[in-house]
């Protein structure tokens, strides 16, 4: 019987074996390859605030544009008085009398160091479609009746320096009536502005004969209602150096969207040097011969 070459096999297995480890200890060439790069978290968007104001060099910045601002139709919410109260600016503040806040809202805004204006209510073209509201002046009324009503609507709002017209476009045209209102703020010292919600107001002559000291709306921040035309209006006219190098008054509403406008824009307007005043320091450059804003014809 022929026997089986183990010694053979043996020493086959054992070179075989030897070879293997012999290859794996041998460094393998490694193919080259490009890994795809880890991707980023993402940066959560945040909405985006078109400020198109230019940069201002430090030799600009004292030459900023000024503006002062009126928020006209205080009286109706106090929610939002808290939210204007707490804005780190002079804003003025138009109240209109017999409102269910009318009280309560301008003593909040005087305890935050806000000027307050009455809103007189005034009789509108488009009367009884449009009304003014109670308190309001009319054409129709005696000189008397005038006077009274006039007391009476600054009696409903305290801390009043100045008036500016709620709606009026009738009556603003009337210049005997408004001599008879120039004639009672006179006595008060009290200032008026003129919304301009008419082209044909008598509001500057009447004030100059009584003496009262005088000033004109120049643009309506929202005569076109929503955030993108307040923040528009804002920024367009806020830039130094863009052919309005006078003060600006401006007047708004008590908006969302102007509220939310302003809220931000005031920021940017420190930033590129733009000055907001008191409506009391606009006066007083009206006072003192200064050329100011005459209006734009878009109306209330």
């Amino acid at each position: 019987m022929k026997r089986f070459p183990f010694l053979a096999v043996l020493i086959s297995s054992v070179l075989l074996a030897a070879v293997v480890l012999f290859l794996e200890r041998v460094e393998q060439p490694v193919e080259k390859r490009t890994l795809p790069k880890a991707k980023e978290p993402e940066t959560p968007k945040q909405p985006a605030i078109l400020l198109p104001l230019p940069p201002v060099s430090p030799e600009e910045k004292h030459e900023g544009r000024k503006i002062a601002i009126i928020i006209d139709d205080i009286g109706f919410d106090l929610r939002v008085v808290e939210e204007l109260a707490e804005m780190k600016a002079p804003i003025a503040f138009a109240v209109l009398p017999f409102t269910p806040h009318a009280a309560k809202a301008a003593e909040r805004l005087h305890a935050a160091g806000k000027e307050i204006l009455l809103h007189l209510p005034m009789e509108p073209h488009s009367y009884p479609k449009h009304n003014p509201g109670e308190g309001a002046l009319f054409t129709g009324m005696t000189g008397e009746a005038i006077r009274k009503q006039v007391a009476t609507d600054l009696a409903a709002v305290p801390y009043v320096s100045g008036v500016n017209n709620h709606m009026g476009s009738r009556f603003m045209e009337d210049k005997s009536k408004l001599a008879i209102v120039m004639e009672e703020l006179m006595k008060r010292g009290l200032f008026f502005v003129d919304s301009r919600t008419t082209p044909r107001s008598g509001g500057r002559e009447a004030a100059a004969k009584a003496g009262v000291r005088f000033a004109a709306r120049a643009v309506f921040i929202d005569h076109e209602k929503g955030y993108d035309n307040a923040l528009q209006n804002l920024t367009h006219l806020a830039q130094p150096g863009s052919g309005r190098p006078e003060p600006l008054l401006l007047i708004g509403h008590p908006r969302p969207g102007t509220v939310r406008a302003l809220r931000e824009v005031l920021p940017a307007w420190r930033n590129g040097g733009v000055q907001v005043i008191s409506i009391s320091t606009y006066m007083e450059g009206a006072a003192s011969g200064e050329k100011l804003a005459s209006g734009r014809k878009n109306l209330k």
